[in-house]
């Protein structure tokens, strides 16, 4: 499997940036969960997937509505903190954006709420 360098982001990986990655020859959206620190050392990015939001579409607890103006393309978005992935830094292409600091608290929310914190307390 070669890896297009040329392609390759570069820069500084932190959480809540917005990120298109490729697989399979498909460039997809994601946002950045994983911690800045482990995104300084290690090869991988745990991230939550973006998929296009469609008209009249039911946002569950567990997404979060990016705007279009937040995900940089033409349309809105909805995170899917139920589909996390794992992304190999190598995959990542380009930033898109960030979230912000009220829109992140939102998305760790609903992050939480998928993996059952809500319980803990």
């Amino acid at each position: 499997m070669g890896f297009d360098l040329d392609k390759m982001y570069c820069g500084k990986i932190r959480r809540g940036d917005l990120f298109i990655y490729e697989v399979n020859e498909v460039e997809k959206l994601a946002v950045v969960l994983q911690d800045d620190i482990l995104n300084e050392g290690l090869p991988t990015v745990i991230c939550a997937m973006v998929e296009p939001y469609k008209v009249g579409e039911e946002v569950f607890p567990n997404e979060v509505m990016l705007e279009k103006k937040v995900t940089g393309f033409d349309k809105d978005g909805i995170c899917m903190l139920h589909k996390i992935i794992t992304v190999d830094r190598r995959k990542m292409i380009a930033k898109k954006g960030e979230l912000s600091q009220e829109k992140l608290f939102e998305v760790l929310e609903a992050l939480d709420i998928n993996l059952g914190r809500f319980r803990d307390q």
